[in-house]
Formats: C-alpha cells, structure tokens, sequence
C-alpha cells in the first residue's frame, strides 16, 4: 500500500517504475494469500493442481493491480478510487475463483451463488477504501487504516469464497488426505511470493532513503550560494530571525554587518567574470575560516556578502569587523596577476539601531554605503544621522540613471587653439548635467556617482558616441577630446567599442583623441600599455591628462623634501642613440635644478654618455667609467688588509656614492 501511495507522488518513468513493482507486490501478496490459506483448507479427498489457472489466477492479480491504481490515480477523487476499487475488487475475485478452479478435489463441489457475490463486493467495497486511504496525505495512523482495509479486502473476498464452497463426500468415497504434491507447491509458491513482496519493500526503503539524501541535497542548494558554498540569502533570513527571536527572549545584543566589495565590477570588466569568480569563492573561503561560534557569514547575491556576530561586547565585535577587513585587503592570485578587492563595511546593532530584522538590515546598508562613499574610512558604524544623508545620494544616483535614460545629459565642448596662430585645433567634450532641482551637478560629483552605481561603462560610451558625432559635422581636421576612466580604458573589448564607435559615425580615426590619466596608467601598466597601443594603430590619438596634477609624479616631486633625483641606467643608455630621450634626461636635470634638487645620473659606461651629460648640469654620476662597484675598504681607503664590519659600512659617508644596482665584474 505504501508502493501505491509512491506511485501517486510520482511521474514520467519513474512512476512507470512504481506500477510494475505496485503490480508485482499486490498481486504476489493476494496469490501467496489465497494459497497459504488453501494450504489449511483439508477436503479429505484427492486434491490436485492445474498448472494453466495456477498462472492464470497469478496473471488476473498482475494485470489487475497496476490498471486499478492507475484509475485510481489518474481520476483522483471518490469516482476514481470507487473505478479503481472495483477493478481491484474484481481482481481479486477472479484470481480466487480462477485458483479455485485449478484447486481440483475428486468429489462434486457446490456453489452458493450469494455468498459468491457477497464476496467479490467485500472485496470492492475495502478495495476502494483502501485506494481511498492511499492517496490522502499519509501519516502513520493512515498507512494502518488502508493496510487492514487492503488485508480484508483479500481475506475477506477469500473466506466468504471458501463459505460459498462445499464439497459433497458420497459414502463410497474414502476419507483421504491431501498428498503431497499440494503441499509442496503450495510452499514454493508461498516462498516465491515473499520473495517478490520483499523486493518491493527493499526497493521502497531504497527509494525513501536515495529520497531523503536528495531531499537533504536540495535543502543544502536551496539554502547555500551555488559558487561560493556560503549560506545564501534565504539561510540568512531563518538565521536573522533566530537570532531576534534569540535576543528578545534572553536580552543579548547582536550585529548585522553588511560587506560590499569596492572594485568587483572593475575586476569583472577589466579582467573577466571568471576572474571575478575566483575573488569571490577565495573571500568565501576566507570568511568561512574566520568564522567562530556565533558568527555568521551568507553571500546574498553579486558582490554582497553580510554577516551576524552574536556579543555584548564592543571590543569583541570591532574585532570581528577588523578580521573581516583583512580578509577583504589581503592580495588575491588569478593566474599570473593579483588583485586586490577591498570592501566596504557597515555595522547596525539589535536592539540598539532597530528593533526589527528589516530595519537592522537597512540601517546596515545605510552605514555600508556610507563607507563607500567616504574616501578615508571603509567602516562605519550606524549613528541616526545617516540616514537623510545616505538617502541623498542614493536618490542622486537614481536621479543619474534616470537623467541617462530621459536623455537629461549632455555635453558641452572647450574650445582648444594653437598658442601661435589662434586656429582651432579641436575641442574637448565636458558633460553637464542640470539636475530639475539640485541645478549644476560638477563633473567630478557625476563621476563619483557614476562609478558609486555601476554605470560610468555606459556613461563613457555615451560621451564617446555623443562627441563623435558632434564632432563630424565641424570642418576641416578639427579634433575632439573625450576623456575616459580607468575602468573603462581597461576593458578588454575597449579597443573595438572605440572602432565601433567610429564606424557608426563616421568620424576619422584622427580626429579623435583619447585622454587618460596617469593614475589609470599606474593601476595596471601592463594592461594600460598594450590597450594604448591597440587604440593608437587604429589611427585615434591619446593625451595624458592631468599631467602634474595631485597625483601624478611631478606633483610628488614638487611636494616631498628630496634631495636628490637618480635618473634610471635604462634611461641613461639611450641617451646617446635616442635625441628623444637625451632631451628628456636635460629636461629631468633643468626641473632638478630648477627645485634646487641635486641630480645623479645612473650608469655611465661610456665616455660619450659623460661628454653629453657634462655641459647640462648633471651633479653626480656613478657607473662603471668613473670606477667599478668596490668593497667599503676600498671605497673608503681603507686597506684591504683591515677588518671591516658591515656596521662600519653603513657608516662610511662614502655610501651615498654608489648606485644601489650592482654591476658584474669586468
């Protein structure tokens, strides 16, 4: 009865499955019944066996098992149980009476025809209920009530057979027992049969347990990130609710820490999802390791992760905030580069900050967006204070994506000339955006809000495709300038975005300039180097801008105290084969001077690198044409003989006249 219930929660093939075993378990048990109880039935005559209705009756229970649950199943209701039970209940009839009739005794057998009846409805009356039982949700009780109803369904049908039945001894006949071949028979097809009923018990408990581990793999998916393994953002909801049930009953304190990461979107564009994949599962890793009792970390989708730690105490909870962070600033290897992701973190305390899930989580948020806004502190605790300030921003931001979407933006272009003549040279594209109420939103405060919402990709597209074809309706060669951020110059497809671009213009790839700043360069120069490159052979120009600014090169130049300027060897040994680079090293002395900074030029091999370097000022030079790397005694005069400790060493003031690169010996 329960393979009958099994077929009922099934489909496809599988339920194919559960039919046969249904048919082979019902009609075995029903045949094994009929038999054993015959086994007990003593006519004191001659009793032998048909072969062909001995199978004939097992064949009846076989067809009739799976047809009765399949109406019964199909049709659903008291209709298909009723169809079911009587065909069921009838199936049982004839395989009782089929094995009644290969039951042949020798002496006349006499039927009563209404107990007959009475029989085969007994056994369509309980077969149905039996059905009925079956397919209504199962508890223990229930697998009881249809287990004795299917019971006496049989017996019921088989002893009220037996009752219609009677065997006339006439007085010449002699009192004879049942041979033996009976009782053998009636054994093996016993043995058989359980045989049978055991295989669909033992394929029942497999099922049901194969069942309860898929049952608790699919609870293990549906609670837990697919990449990363971490609870997701279902497990974190029972988690939250746990821990507020928790809190209230006991009065404990708990955090709600939101993580989001600050570059993923960069890395993910820059270097591909893959690569971001494998940020996220080594931040999955790291996290699940520093995890301790009452902690908790889930991924709730993207780049967010958030995490609950369970204390009172605050210097425990700055702890287990400070460990995060670290997991999120140390180095990740991809391949043959490393990345370094970052995060932003926001803390709200239960009940301190709110006092239901759905507010702590918000007030989390707010606190993890107000860190990653603020340039200086990537941790923020909650304080009320934020929310009209965070709320703000956020509303800019959707206020920029909506602008994006209404065509709200545009770009206004600064005119560039030629100092000599006052010809136009070209243009340099800005972009305005007049907010309906803020007015004037800055440029620098579009930037910030477009990288704060992933959207400066397809800010950047936009303002090339708009300036390009602004600038094909200008006459003659006159260029135009579009700067790009670093996150968009180093996408991989950035080369093609600008071909495309250009072709659905048709603006000539020379009139377009490309204008990076140095600080792209200096975040991967490798990747900077080779996109240059490929936009350079497609004919655009590039600028450098900002050159000088607050974080480029000159500018630390100007700022920190130095002494001293070493000009690199591998610029010093193209000074005499490049005029390019020989201009620049007196440009370098002439800015040295100029800051009143002493100027050392670094490996001087060759006498014609010291000529030229002589007339422009350079104040030292070492290199192996004034003298070899030699050892502290010899450098400061010392004999070779005198024991010369490293300490001694570094206390020579000869030390500052050696480049800190070592040559080899001549």
């Amino acid at each position: 009865m329960r393979l009958v219930a099994r077929v009922s929660e099934t489909s496809g093939r599988q339920r194919v499955g559960w039919y046969f075993l249904t048919a082979m378990a019902g009609a075995s048990f029903v045949w094994c019944t009929h038999f054993a109880a015959m086994l007990a039935y003593h006519a004191s005559g001659d009793v032998q066996l048909d072969p062909l209705y001995t199978v004939l009756s097992l064949v009846a229970m076989f067809v009739a098992m799976p047809i009765a649950v399949m109406a019964a199943v199909r049709l659903r209701g008291r209709g298909g149980c009723l169809l079911g039970g009587a065909i069921l209940g009838l199936g049982i009839a004839s395989m009782h009476y089929i094995g009644m009739a290969a039951y042949h005794i020798d002496a006349p057998v006499a039927w009563n025809m209404p107990m007959v009846i009475v029989s085969v409805l007994i056994g369509i009356g309980l077969s149905a209920a039996a059905l009925l039982l079956a397919l209504r949700p199962l508890n223990l009780r229930r697998e009881i009530e249809m287990t004795l109803a299917m019971v006496g369904a049989v017996a019921g049908l088989h002893f009220t057979g037996m009752a219609a039945m009677h065997v006339t001894m006439l007085p010449h006949m002699q009192a004879l027992h049942d041979n033996g071949q009976f009782e053998s028979i009636g054994f093996a097809v016993i043995a058989g049969s359980m045989l049978t009923i055991i295989a669909g018990i033992a394929c029942f408990v497999i099922d049901g347990s194969v069942r309860q581990e898929s049952y608790d793999e699919l609870h293990r998916m549906a609670m837990s990130d697919a990449l990363t393994g971490l609870p997701n953002r279902i497990s974190f909801n029972e988690r939250l609710n746990h821990e507020v049930a928790t809190a209230d009953q006991k009065g404990e304190q708990f955090a709600v820490i939101g993580i989001d990461l600050n570059k993923f979107k960069e890395i993910n564009d820059t270097r591909g999802h893959a690569a971001g994949d494998v940020v996220l599962t080594t931040l999955a890793g790291r996290f699940s390791a520093l995890l301790g009792e009452g902690e908790f970390v889930a991924r709730l989708g993207g780049d967010e992760f958030i995490a609950i730690y369970r204390t009172s105490d605050q210097a425990e909870l700055h702890d287990f905030v400070n460990r995060i962070q670290q997991a999120l600033n140390q180095p990740i290897p991809i391949n043959d580069y490393v990345v370094t992701s970052g995060g932003s973190i926001g803390v709200a305390l239960y009940p301190v900050d709110a006092t239901d899930s759905e507010t702590l989580i918000s007030r989390a948020d707010l606190a993890m967006y107000r860190a990653k806004t603020d340039l200086h502190h990537t941790i923020w605790y909650y304080e009320s204070s934020l929310d009209q300030s965070v709320r703000e921003r956020r509303a800019m931001g959707e206020d920029l994506r909506n602008a994006m979407s209404n065509g709200q933006l545009s770009l206004f272009y600064q005119v560039q000339t030629v100092v000599a003549t006052g010809a136009v040279s070209g243009y340099e594209a800005l972009l305005r955006w007049e907010h309906p109420v803020r007015g004037d939103v800055p440029p620098a405060e579009i930037r910030d809000l477009a990288y704060e919402n992933g959207l400066i990709i397809e800010l950047g597209e936009w303002v090339l495709d708009q300036a390009c074809r602004a600038a094909t309706g200008w006459d003659g060669d006159v260029r135009v300038a579009v700067g790009m951020s670093a996150s968009q110059f180093l996408l991989p497809r950035f080369a093609d975005t600008v071909q495309a671009t250009l072709a659905r213009t048709g603006l000539p790839a020379g009139r377009l300039v490309i204008e990076i700043t140095e600080a792209t360069i200096q975040r991967d120069r490798p990747r900077a180097l080779a996109m240059a490159r490929k936009v350079h052979a497609l004919g655009v120009r590039l600028a450098l801008d900002e050159f000088g600014g607050p974080k480029s090169v000159l500018s630390m130049l100007c700022e920190f105290p130095f002494d001293k300027i070493k000009i690199d060897r591998a610029l010093m040994q193209q000074v005499g084969t490049d005029p390019a680079m020989a201009e620049l090293v007196r440009s370098v002395m002439m800015a040295g001077h100029a800051l009143q900074v002493s100027v050392l030029a670094q490996g001087i091999e060759t006498p014609g690198q010291l000529a030229r370097l002589s007339p422009e000022g350079c104040d030292e030079r070492p290199g192996h044409l004034p003298g070899r790397p030699a050892h502290a005694a010899t450098a400061a005069g010392v004999p070779a003989a005198a024991p010369i400790m490293p300490q001694a060493f570094a206390a020579t003031p000869m030390r500052a006249a050696f480049a800190p690169s070592f040559y080899p010996a001549a």
